[in-house]
């Protein structure tokens, strides 16, 4: 669906972007989804760039001619030819590949979940029942290596968003990223990545931190509710069985004795 013969998502020409959309528009049906095109679009501009290296990360430390011949699953074999050709062996994605190496080593803090979305390692961990996990375990599970934290400075952020988790648990997730580093962008946010805006975070009497409050009051309401209801189907069936020990029915006579009685 996403065209490969470019060196970059901002080169994708607007009727294939436009393709781009209408697929995505015919697979999820949602309210406002027009409203969402931005956000989904940057969205599968970071998959694909994220797809673009990992293509780019299984040619490496291999000969030119392995390197043709071993065609990625999914890839055309002339995309791939005109990929590592025009693309990956150019002077511009050497320069720019060496730089964001160097860069992504300076990084304190990186996450390591890969290209899987931050909204769905939340999605599994709570999320789908309206339960997401708070702040303090977005963090960890997207940052942790195995199942520990590595880097010191990341075990001491951890140590003051769970600091603040737990001392004010009212406060929103997003609450709490801002209260440990300081304003997001319009685009991004801490522990919940790109595509999606503080404001929609944030939001008003109906923003989705509230929704979700009011999804756990009801969800708390029925779980009491149903408490009840097992305690009088319990205390029904008790007073049914002391009426029925209390007051047994006649024993039948047999066959020959109504018999007889006749």
């Amino acid at each position: 669906m996403c065209p490969l013969r470019v060196h970059s998502w901002m080169d994708i020409e607007e009727h294939k972007i436009e393709h781009m959309w209408a697929v995505v528009t015919e697979k999820f049906d949602c309210d406002k989804m027009n409203d969402q095109r931005d956000n989904v679009l940057q969205h599968m501009r970071k998959l694909w760039n994220n797809w673009r290296g990992s293509l780019h990360k299984n040619m490496k430390s291999k000969s030119l001619h392995e390197v043709l011949k071993d065609v990625s699953i999914g890839v055309d074999k002339s995309d791939w030819e005109w990929l590592v050709k025009e693309d990956f062996l150019s002077d511009k994605f050497k320069k720019s590949s060496t730089r964001n190496t160097i860069n992504r080593s300076k990084l304190c803090m990186p996450h390591r979940t890969g290209s899987k979305p931050i909204r769905e390692i939340i999605y599994e961990l709570g999320g789908k029942d309206g339960n997401p996990p708070n702040m303090a375990t977005i963090f960890f599970e997207t940052r942790k290596k195995g199942n520990e934290l590595v880097e010191p400075e990341t075990n001491e952020k951890y140590a003051e968003i769970q600091e603040l988790v737990q001392s004010e648990p009212s406060l929103t997730n997003i609450e709490v990223v801002e209260r440990c580093f300081g304003p997001q962008c319009k685009s991004h946010a801490v522990g919940f990545g790109g595509g999606i805006t503080t404001k929609e975070l944030k939001g008003g009497s109906t923003s989705k931190a509230a929704l979700l409050e009011e999804l756990k009051i009801t969800r708390k309401e029925k779980e009491s509710l149903q408490k009840r209801i097992d305690i009088l189907e319990s205390k029904y069936d008790r007073l049914e069985s002391i009426v029925v020990r209390q007051h047994p029915s006649p024993p039948s006579l047999p066959p020959d004795e109504e018999c007889d009685e006749d």
